[in-house]
C-alpha cells in the first residue's frame, strides 16, 4: 500500500532519544473528554506496521538518536477522529522511565492510503500537535525567539486531510505585523483570507475541546 507524507509537518525543536527533556511546556487539555474508537478492521496490523515502519525511517526523529540506534514508538492507539466509522493511527514516543510524550505522531487512512498527517515532539518550547472533537488537526510550529510562528489546522474528512486553515504570525525589523491567514483545499493553491474568517473557520478548536494525550487507550508496541 502506498504511504504518502502530507507537505505540513509540525518538526519542533530537537531532542535526543536519551530521554532527558524539559516538560513544562507540554500542552494539557480537560481529562474527562470522551473518545471513541471503533472495533479495528481486518487490515488494522498491517496498517499499524506500516505505519510504525514510516516512523523508523522518519529522517528528523532518526538524526537526532545516539549512533547506531533506532528509535522506535512504544505506544500506539486507534480512534475515529472524523467519526467516519474507520479509525486514525496514534504512535508516541513514552519518554524513559516518564509518562510524558516525546515524539508523538497521528496517521489516517483514507482513499489514497496510509496518510502521515501529522510529527511532532511534544515537550518542545515550541511546536506540538493538538486533536479536536470537531475533527481538526493543529500542528505548532515556529523560532524559539517567538519572532515566527506558525498554526496549522487540519481538517480531517472521511480519513483524509480535505482541507487546511493556516495562521502565521511575525513582525519585521522594524516591529511592524505581518501576521496573515490562508485556507487550502487538498490538492489546490492556499487562498489568503482574513482573520475574521480565519477565526470562524476554526471555531470550536479551544482547550475545552480538545483531547487529552493520556486520555487514549494506548497499548504497547510489542
Amino acid at each position: 500500500m502506498k504511504t504518502r507524507l502530507l507537505p505540513i509537518l509540525a518538526l519542533a525543536a530537537l531532542a535526543a532519544c536519551s530521554g532527558n527533556v524539559n516538560n513544562n511546556n507540554e500542552s494539557t487539555a480537560p481529562a474527562d473528554t470522551t473518545l471513541t474508537e471503533v472495533p479495528a478492521g481486518d487490515n488494522s496490523t498491517d496498517l499499524l506496521k506500516e505505519a510504525i515502519a514510516v516512523w523508523e525511517k522518519n529522517e528528523w526523529i532518526q538524526g537526532n538518536c545516539d549512533e547506531g540506534k533506532v528509535n522506535r514508538p512504544n505506544q500506539y492507539a486507534y480512534c475515529d477522529l472524523d467519526g467516519d466509522g474507520s479509525n486514525e493511527i496514534l504512535l508516541r514516543e513514552l519518554l524513559k522511565d516518564s509518562n510524558i510524550t516525546g515524539y508523538f505522531a497521528l496517521f489516517a487512512n483514507g482513499k489514497d492510503g496510509l496518510q502521515l498527517v501529522g510529527l511532532t515532539y511534544q515537550t518542545a518550547q515550541i511546536g506540538g500537535m493538538t486533536l479536536y472533537k470537531n475533527g481538526f488537526v493543529k500542528l505548532d510550529s515556529g523560532n524559539e525567539s517567538g519572532t515566527y510562528g506558525q498554526n496549522d489546522y487540519l481538517k480531517i474528512e472521511n480519513s483524509s486531510v480535505v482541507r487546511s486553515f493556516i495562521a502565521t504570525y511575525g513582525e519585521d525589523e522594524d516591529g511592524n505585523n505581518l501576521d496573515n491567514f490562508y485556507k487550502k483545499e487538498s490538492g489546490q493553491e492556499r487562498q489568503t483570507i482574513s482573520s475574521d474568517e480565519f477565526s470562524s473557520a476554526i471555531a470550536g478548536c479551544d482547550n475545552d475541546n480538545a483531547y487529552p494525550l493520556d486520555g487514549f487507550d494506548w497499548k504497547p508496541v510489542e
